[in-house]
């Protein structure tokens, strides 16, 4: 029987100084859909500890499929965020039909290719592009075309789907695997080392270089991606504020009111069109990483 706590993956929240010029950017180049525009209320600046962000602007962004994955919020005084240099939420894995179309689609700087499409060294079934986008996250755009054992992966008929596979920049593989797999109290993650293309390029590391990785599935079709890199700066905080650029990943967990007695968490009902009235608690990885349990 399957136990696993956590899954699917809900989305991701993105920080930035300028919600416009994300949002329009994943409206031009990706074809996104605003499904909401609102503000931080205040049982949401309560339940992130942000008191600074109550009453900023927030949209909520939906792929081709229909999944309303993408939050956006703005902060005036947020830092830029350091692609690929810092622990915390490095990359936001999403489903495509066709990464050539995508990649032919991008048509202005606000996204930046930084990985050509191409298959992965792991399957011949999965082929992937990666761009930094407008608040400085890192995007891989997957396709796959069949399925991938031992890994449960999804598929998609439409142009864009939803977010999958969060990657997370650790010093600490093992650390952090322990925590994600304490939270999902189910199967135990695998461990592994591989060539990462993109972090070979931006560190200037041989192409061939191998980095600590471990993936652990979740319900869903989906998976958290760790991924160790040395010598990374720590997260970009901002005081009173969310982590610029992939603020804080969101997940569906099963028992939440275990979860937050476990971590002594403070529960919170939000009725918008992300929580859709679920409970939600903040919890904090182990190298200040945000994730946001719905439930």
């Amino acid at each position: 029987m399957n136990t696993r706590q956590l899954g699917p993956i809900v989305g991701a929240t993105l920080l930035h100084h300028d919600i416009e010029y994300v949002v329009s950017s994943y409206q031009t180049n990706l074809g996104y859909t605003i499904v909401d525009e609102n503000t931080v209320s205040r049982e949401m600046a309560l339940l992130w500890n942000t008191p600074e962000l109550f009453g900023n602007k927030l949209v909520v962004l939906s792929a081709a499929n229909g999944e309303a994955w993408l939050r956006v919020v703005e902060d005036p005084k947020a830092k830029a965020a350091t692609p690929l240099k810092s622990y915390g939420w490095m990359a936001l894995e999403t489903n495509v039909k066709c990464v050539d179309t995508i990649n032919n689609k991008l048509c202005d700087e606000s996204f930046t290719v930084i990985g050509e499409p191409a298959y992965l060294q792991v399957s011949d079934a999965i082929k992937a592009m990666q761009v930094v986008g407008p608040a400085g996250e890192v995007s891989y755009l997957t396709q796959i075309n069949k399925d991938v054992p031992p890994f449960e992966l999804p598929m998609t008929n439409h142009e864009t789907a939803g977010l999958f596979i969060p990657v997370l920049c650790t010093p600490n593989r093992e650390k952090s695997l322990a925590f994600y797999q304490q939270l999902n109290a189910a199967d135990n993650g695998l461990s592994f080392d591989t060539k990462v293309t993109v972090l070979n390029k931006a560190w200037g590391h041989d192409i061939d270089h191998q980095y600590p990785v471990a993936t652990l599935q979740l319900d869903g079709k989906c998976l958290f991606e760790i991924d160790q890199v040395d010598n990374a700066a720590p997260l970009t905080t901002n005081i009173d504020s969310l982590p610029s650029g992939i603020a804080m990943i969101s997940c569906h967990v099963k028992n939440i009111e275990q979860v937050a007695k476990k971590f002594n968490a403070t529960m919170y009902k939000l009725e918008d069109s992300y929580y859709k009235g679920r409970s939600a608690i903040l919890l904090k990885g182990p190298f200040g990483e945000l994730i946001e349990l719905m439930g």
